[in-house]
């Protein structure tokens, strides 16, 4: 009768007045507000049966707990940080604000906040990656944009701080990830140009100190052998992710008279594809192009582009979701996930 009633309150007053709070859910399962708190965070001292009433009813009247109340209840910090190499990274280059998008959409979903950490040598030397746990400052880390010399993060396994990285990967590591499967990005761009009629490929790559850069490569090279085409070096040029380094590396694959191209990034297709144009070349009537990640850029390029999705925001908020997973207790420590990618067929091929 009580429950009854106070439902009756909630849905004729509450939902439409005011804010629903913690004492209401409470009042409505017949608990208090510590057990509501306890049973939301999942904390094993409260019965299924308990939690699952407390959580069906919160879901019915869209309670979500303030991020204060749950890291007191947690003894957390309701705290996440994004590490990413600089900050001219999410201002310059869509990949960085789109995983940055894809973070914060998580942490807004799961009532935890975001904070940026810039890792700069002294962000290393003076160990601040470790102190901020320490500190209770943040409750988990994430990195975008990290290289196989991190390997100083593995120190974060071995204190069992939560971490996982998004889009990228140490070998041999301890560590969490959650990236594209971008070796098998690098085999549809070649398959695809292969079925095109090219022979002649050649690719631009970002920097092999980068797994996702190394994995693309090495996708490049399957292709090749696997169609029978022995790999040739003088057809790969480092184009370092940008579209001036993706332009001079075009100029510099052009003396080889390549018939296609698969760059290992868009923004690097890009300068590739003004390259091609500069010397009095055709896209893709005398060269195909095939960038990867399929960033905004891909399909208002002329022509526009044919890439490898790779879905760097979904990969980012898959990524944030497993370490909030890891934080709250619901995941086993290590995450080793690979999304599936794929290709979109434009006019650039």
């Amino acid at each position: 009768m009580y429950e009854s009633q106070n439902l009756r309150k909630i849905d004729n007053t509450s939902i439409r007045n005011h804010h629903v709070t913690i004492k209401d859910i409470a009042g409505l399962v017949g608990v208090s507000t510590a057990t509501v708190s306890l049973a939301l965070s999942g904390n094993s001292r409260i019965s299924e049966e308990t939690c699952r009433k407390v959580v069906m009813t919160a879901k019915k009247f869209g309670y979500r707990p303030s991020s204060a109340a749950r890291s007191l209840a947690m003894n957390k910090s309701g705290n996440i940080a994004l590490m990413i190499p600089n900050l001219d990274k999410i201002f310059q280059q869509s990949f960085f604000a789109l995983a940055m998008n894809g973070v914060y959409d998580a942490c807004l979903d799961n009532s935890y906040s975001l904070r940026l950490e810039v890792v700069s040598d002294s962000f290393i030397s003076s160990r601040r990656f470790i102190r901020l746990f320490q500190e209770r400052s943040v409750d988990g880390m994430l990195y975008v944009g990290s290289t196989y010399s991190d390997t100083y993060l593995n120190q974060l396994h071995e204190l069992k701080f939560p971490f996982i990285f998004a889009g990228s990967y140490l070998n041999g590591g301890s560590l969490s990830f959650v990236t594209g499967d971008n070796k098998r990005g690098g085999k549809l761009a070649v398959e695809h140009l292969l079925d095109s009629g090219r022979r002649k490929i050649a690719h631009i790559y970002g920097d092999f100190n980068i797994a996702s850069s190394l994995d693309r490569f090495n996708g490049y090279k399957d292709a090749l052998a696997k169609a029978g085409i022995v790999f040739d070096d003088s057809l790969t040029a480092r184009g370092g992710f940008s579209e001036d380094g993706g332009a001079m590396a075009m100029k510099k694959l052009l003396k080889q008279k390549p018939d296609s191209v698969f760059a290992g990034n868009d923004i690097m297709a890009s300068g590739a594809v003004k390259e091609i144009k500069r010397s009095g070349l055709r896209v893709p009537e005398d060269i195909s192009v095939c960038g990867m990640d399929d960033l905004p850029l891909a399909s208002v390029m002329s022509p526009a582009l044919t890439t490898i999705k790779y879905d760097i925001y979904g990969i980012a908020r898959r990524a944030a979701e497993k370490l909030i997973d890891i934080i709250e207790g619901r995941q086993p420590e290590q995450v080793k996930e690979f999304l599936p990618v794929e290709l979109i067929k434009r006019n650039s091929s």
